[in-house]
C-alpha cells in the first residue's frame, strides 16, 4: 500500500511537471511563457524547445520539442523530467477569449528522475510552502497572457521513471509506464488509469483522488479505487497520504498472494515468510497503516481453505514482524500454512508430514520468532487423530511450552507421535508398533520435557487393552509412569514385541494372556505393581510385583498369593501319560528350557493347590529365585500326598539342562508319589522319604538315564500289592492280591539313572522280609529279589522264601519258588547233611586239639631231655679230662697224645648217654 501510494504521487507530480512545461501555446510565444511561468511557481529551471508546430488534428495544439525540468539543487542525478516532445490541446474559445486552457497533454517516452534525500527532502516538492492546497486560479504572464494550469486529459506512453532513495539506499527504475489522467482543475479531484510493470507482473490502477494537491503536500485524502495485478482484483476506499498512512475498506481476491507481492515490489522472504509462498486469498477488511502498524478490523480473510476473521495487528518496521490478533480461526493444512508463514514443522521438530487441521477461538502474540497463542474451543484433526480443548503455546528462542487440557482419540498413536517428531522406537517401542490411545488429558510440554496426567484412559497396543488412569512424565528418552490401571493382554509375545522385547516362549499358565488390575509405578527402568490382581491364562494371583528392565532380561522381585495354580505346561508330557507310560519309556523330545533365561528375579509364592502334570501338589508355601538361566525352587511348607515336604528343586540351563532336588518327606502317601514319579503302583502306605538326585540332559529320557543320587525310605505300616506272603506260607497260594506289612526300612544309590537298594527289611505277621536288587528309573524296569523269612513253621524254627520282582515297570512278574517252599523233607534232609558236617567239624576240631596236646607234650619233653644232656656232656667232658690226664700222667703223653685220648673218652661217653635219653623218650 505504501509503494501504492507513493506510485500515483509520483505520477501525479510527473504529470503536473509535464503540463506545466507544455504550456506553450501558441506556438513559442506559449512555449516561452509556460516557462516563464513555471520557472516562477516552482523555483526550478524549465527549458521548453522554441522549435515547435502547431497541431490541428485530431486536437487543436501544438507540438514542442525538447523539454526538461531542473531537478533540487541537491540532487545528483540529473533533470527532475526530460521529454523529447510534447504534444498540447488546448481550448480554442478559451484561448479566443485570451486565455490559454490546456485540453489535452500527450507525452510520449518522457523520462523522469524523482529523488529524495536522507533527511526527507523531494526533489518533487515543486510548490510553495503554504500554497499546496490553496485553490489555483488563472495567473497572467507578463505579456498580459492569463494563463490557466487545469487538464482535461492528460496522456502519457512509455515513460519511464527512475526512483532514488538516499535513505534507504533505494534505486529503482520503472519503465513501460502508460498514465491516463483526467484532472480537469489542478485543485480539484483526479482520476488516474494507471499501467505500470515494476517488476514481472503489469499492475493496473484505476483510482480517484479527492485532492490531489493535498495529496502531494503530504495531507490525508480521500482515496478509492481498484487494482488489478497478478490475477488480483482488490477495490479500496478510504483516505491515505503518502506518509504512508491510510484507513480504508478493503476487500477482493488474490489467487496468488505471492504473485501479488513480488508485482508490488515486496518479496515475501522479506516479510520471514517462506520463499515459495504463495496461497490464495480473499479479504474484506477495515485497514489502517500509520507507516509501523498495520491494523486490521473486523477482517474476514481467507488463505487458500483456511479462514481466519477477527482483528489484528502488525508492526512491520522493527525488522521482525511483531503479531497481536484476536482470531477465530479454521485452519486446513496448518503444517502448509506453518511452512507458508516462514514456520516450518521442522523447526520445531516436528515431521515434515505435520499438517494438521485447526479450528478455534486464538489470541495470538508474535514478535519475531518467539510466539504465544491461547487457544480455546480448540478442535484439531491430524491424519485420523481428533483432540479438542483448551491450550496455550509459547515459543521461545525456538524452545516449545505448551499447556493443555484436552480430550484426545489417536486411532494410531505411532503415527501421531512420528509426526510430532517423537517417534515411538525413541521410547524403545518396535518399529511396527501401532498403539491407540482414547483419553482426557492435562499436558505440560516445556523443550524435550512432557508431562502429562491421563484420565478415563483406554490404549491399546498389539491386541493388549488397557484401561485406568496414568500419570506421565518424559524428559529424555526415559518416561516416568504411576497411575491404576487395568489391563487385557490377550498376547504377552506379541505385546513383548511390539514393547521392542524379545517375546519370551512361557508356558502356558505363566502368562501366555494376561488380564489385571493394578496400581503401578515405572522409573528409571524398574516397573513395581503394587495391589495386583492378575489372571495368567487359568491362573489367578495377587500380591505385588517388582520389575527392573535395566539389564538384558527382565528381572523379577515379587511377592504373591494364589488359589488352585495349574502349572501342569511344565511337564514334558502336558500332564499326559501318552508320552511317558510305564515301560513306553521317558519322552525323548528336546524339552524347552528357554523360559529360564527369559527373565531373572526372587518369587515367593504361597498357593492352596499346585497342578504339576503329573505332580498334584496342595497347599504351598515356595520361593523361586532365579539368575541367568538356574532356578531354584525353595519348598518352606509343602502339603502333598496326604504328608509334607520340605527341601529345594533347581533347573538349570546355563550350558544344557540339569535338574536337581534335596527333599524331604514327612508322612507322604508313597503309593501315590511313586506313582507320579516313577510310575510305581505296588507299594501303598504312609512313610519319610528322602530324594537327593541331580540329573542332566536335553529330554526327559536323558535325564532319568543321567540321575545320580541316594534315597531313604521308612514305611511304619503298609502294602504291597500282587503277592500275599501269609497265604503263601499256609496254602502255598503267592497270587492273592496283597501283603501288609510294617516297619518298611529302605535306603539306595542312584548312579545313571538305576537305583540300588541292599538293604530292604520289613515285617508282616510271621514273615520277616528282606530285599535288594536293582529299580533302572532311566530304562523304567526292575529286577528285584525279596526275601521273605519265616518263623516257627512246623518241626523248623524259620523258613526262607526268596521272591523275584522282574521286568519292565508295564508288565512287572513277581514269581516266588513255590517247590522249595512246600518240600519239607528235601529241607529236613538239608538241615541233617548241615548237622552232620557239623559234627565231622566238631570230631575234627576235637582230633586237632588232641593232636595240639601231643605235640605240646612232646615239645616240653625234648626241652627237659636237652636240659639233661647238656649237663651229661659237661660231666662227660669233665671226666673224659680227668681220666686222660690220669692215663697222660701215668703213661707220660705228650699234650697232642693226651688231648686224642680225651676225645675218644668223651665219644663213647656220649653214645651211652644218647642211647639213654632215647629209651627214656620212648625210643622217639
Amino acid at each position: 500500500m505504501r509503494f501504492l501510494i507513493r506510485l500515483i504521487v509520483i505520477v501525479l507530480v510527473a504529470v503536473a511537471i509535464a503540463i506545466v512545461g507544455l504550456l506553450m501555446l501558441p506556438g513559442e510565444k506559449i512555449a516561452r511563457i509556460a516557462a516563464d511561468q513555471l520557472s516562477k511557481q516552482t523555483g526550478r529551471a524549465v527549458s521548453i524547445s522554441s522549435d515547435t508546430s502547431i497541431s490541428l488534428y485530431p486536437t487543436l495544439g501544438v507540438t514542442t520539442g525538447p523539454a526538461s525540468i531542473a531537478s533540487a539543487d541537491w540532487a545528483k542525478n540529473g533533470p527532475l523530467l526530460t521529454s523529447d516532445s510534447l504534444a498540447i490541446g488546448v481550448d480554442v474559445p478559451a484561448l479566443i477569449a485570451g486565455t490559454i486552457r490546456i485540453t489535452k497533454l500527450e507525452a510520449k517516452s518522457p523520462r523522469i528522475v524523482l529523488e529524495r534525500a536522507a533527511d526527507g527532502r523531494a526533489n518533487w516538492d515543486l510548490l510553495p510552502s503554504g500554497d499546496a492546497s490553496a485553490e489555483p486560479v488563472a495567473s497572467e504572464t507578463s505579456e498580459g497572457q492569463s494563463f490557466d494550469l487545469s487538464l482535461a486529459q492528460a496522456l502519457i506512453t512509455n515513460a519511464s521513471l527512475r526512483y532514488i532513495d538516499h535513505g534507504t539506499g533505494t534505486d529503482q527504475n520503472l519503465k513501460d509506464v502508460d498514465i491516463d489522467l483526467r484532472w480537469p482543475s489542478l485543485g480539484g479531484p483526479a482520476d488516474l488509469v494507471l499501467g505500470i510493470t515494476p517488476f514481472n507482473d503489469r499492475i493496473a490502477l484505476n483510482t480517484t483522488v479527492a485532492d490531489v494537491m493535498g495529496l502531494i503536500a503530504g495531507e490525508q485524502t480521500a482515496l478509492s479505487g481498484t487494482l488489478n495485478a497478478a490475477g488480483a482484483d482488490l477495490a479500496f476506499e478510504g483516505i491515505a497520504s503518502i506518509k504512508p498512512e491510510a484507513a480504508m475498506q478493503l476487500s477482493g481476491t488474490i489467487p496468488q498472494v505471492g504473485a501479488l507481492m513480488r508485482a508490488l515490489g515486496q518479496e515475501p522472504s522479506a516479510f520471514g515468510l517462506a520463499s515459495d509462498f504463495n496461497p490464495s486469498a480473499s479479504l474484506n477488511s477495515q485497514v489502517s497503516f500509520d507507516g509501523t502498524r498495520l491494523a486490521l478490523r473486523k477482517m474476514a480473510l481467507g488463505l487458500n481453505d483456511s479462514t481466519v476473521s477477527g482483528d489484528a495487528d502488525i508492526v512491520i518496521a522493527l525488522g521482525a514482524p511483531q503479531i497481536t490478533a484476536k482470531l477465530d480461526a479454521d485452519v486446513k493444512n496448518a503444517g502448509q500454512l506453518m511452512r507458508m508463514l516462514g514456520q516450518a514443522p521442522e523447526k520445531f521438530g516436528l515431521a515434515s508430514a505435520f499438517d494438521p487441521s485447526l479450528a478455534s477461538n486464538i489470541a495470538l502474540t508474535v514478535n519475531g520468532d518467539d510466539m504465544s497463542a491461547k487457544l480455546t474451543g480448540l478442535s484439531a484433526a491430524l491424519e485420523d487423530t481428533r483432540i479438542s480443548g483448551d491450550a496455550t503455546i509459547v515459543l521461545k528462542n525456538n524452545v516449545p511450552d505448551v499447556t493443555a487440557n484436552l480430550a484426545v482419540n489417536l486411532p494410531n498413536a505411532a503415527r501421531a507421535a512420528a509426526l510430532l517428531g517423537q517417534p515411538l522406537s525413541n521410547f524403545g517401542l518396535a518399529a511396527n508398533a501401532a498403539p491407540s490411545l482414547k483419553s482426557n488429558i492435562t499436558a505440560r510440554i516445556q523443550g524435550s520435557s512432557i508431562n502429562a496426567n491421563l484420565r478415563d484412559m483406554s490404549a491399546t497396543l498389539a491386541g493388549a487393552n488397557l484401561s485406568g488412569a496414568i500419570d506421565l512424565a518424559l524428559s529424555g528418552s526415559t518416561p516416568n509412569v504411576s497411575g491404576n490401571i487395568n489391563a487385557n493382554v490377550p498376547s504377552t509375545a506379541n505385546l513383548m514385541r511390539a514393547l521392542g522385547q524379545s517375546a519370551p516362549d512361557l508356558p502356558k499358565g505363566f502368562g501366555q494372556a494376561i488380564t489385571a488390575s493394578t496400581g503401578l509405578s515405572f522409573k528409571s527402568n524398574q516397573l513395581d505393581l503394587t495391589g495386583l490382581k492378575v489372571s495368567l491364562d487359568q491362573n489367578t494371583l495377587s500380591g505385588g510385583v517388582s520389575v527392573n528392565l535395566a539389564g538384558s532380561v527382565p528381572n523379577i522381585n515379587a511377592n504373591l498369593q494364589a488359589g488352585d495354580l495349574d502349572l501342569s505346561a511344565l511337564s514334558a508330557d502336558n500332564g499326559e501319560s501318552t508320552d511317558s507310560s510305564a515301560g513306553s519309556g521317558w519322552s525323548k523330545d528336546r524339552i524347552d528350557a528357554s523360559a529360564l533365561s527369559a527373565l531373572n528375579g526372587n518369587i515367593k509364592l504361597k498357593a492352596r493347590s499346585i497342578n504339576l502334570g503329573k505332580i498334584k501338589l496342595g497347599a504351598a508355601d515356595l520361593g523361586v529365585a532365579i539368575d541367568r538361566a538356574r532356578a531354584v525352587v525353595s519348598i518352606n511348607d509343602l502339603s502333598a500326598y496326604q504328608g509334607r515336604f520340605g527341601g529345594q528343586l533347581v533347573a538349570n540351563n546355563r550350558n544344557g539342562l540339569s535338574v536337581a532336588a534335596d527333599l524331604r518327606a514327612n508322612s507322604v502317601a508313597i503309593g501315590p508319589l511313586l506313582s507320579a514319579l516313577a510310575d510305581i503302583d505296588k507299594i501303598s502306605g504312609n512313610g519319610n522319604l528322602n530324594v537327593k538326585f541331580l540329573g542332566v540332559g536335553n529330554s526327559l529320557d536323558a535325564i532319568m538315564r543321567s540321575l545320580n543320587g541316594d534315597i531313604a525310605m521308612s514305611v511304619p505300616s503298609g502294602e504291597i500289592a500282587g503277592i500275599d506272603l501269609e497265604g503263601l506260607i499256609r496254602q502255598g497260594n503267592a497270587n492273592a492280591r496283597k501283603t501288609s506289612f510294617e516297619n518298611l526300612q529302605a535306603s539306595g544309590v542312584l548312579t545313571n539313572g538305576n537305583l540300588r537298594n541292599d538293604d530292604l527289611s520289613a515285617k508282616t505277621g510271621r514273615v520277616e522280609a528282606r530285599g535288594e536288587g536293582n529299580i533302572n528309573l532311566g530304562a523304567q524296569t526292575i529286577d528285584y529279589l525279596l526275601t521273605p523269612v519265616v518263623n516257627n513253621v512246623g518241626e523248623q524254627d524259620r523258613i526262607e522264601i526268596p521272591v523275584r520282582i522282574k521286568g519292565p515297570w508295564s508288565d512287572v512278574s513277581v514269581r516266588p519258588d513255590l517247590k522249595a517252599a512246600l518240600n519239607l523233607e528235601n529241607e529236613r534232609k538239608k538241615l541233617e547233611e548241615q548237622a552232620r558236617k557239623e559234627i565231622e567239624r566238631e570230631k575234627q576240631k576235637l582230633r586237632d586239639q588232641a593232636e595240639a596236646e601231643k605235640t605240646k607234650l612232646r615239645a616240653k619233653a625234648q626241652a627237659e631231655a636237652k636240659k639233661l644232656e647238656d649237663r651229661a656232656k659237661a660231666k662227660i667232658e669233665d671226666a673224659a679230662r680227668k681220666a686222660a690226664q690220669r692215663a697222660a700222667d701215668k703213661l707220660k703223653l705228650d699234650k697232642a697224645q693226651q688231648q686224642k685220648l680225651q676225645d675218644a673218652a668223651k665219644g663213647a661217653l656220649e653214645r651211652e648217654l644218647g642211647n639213654g635219653l632215647r629209651n627214656l623218650l620212648g625210643g622217639n
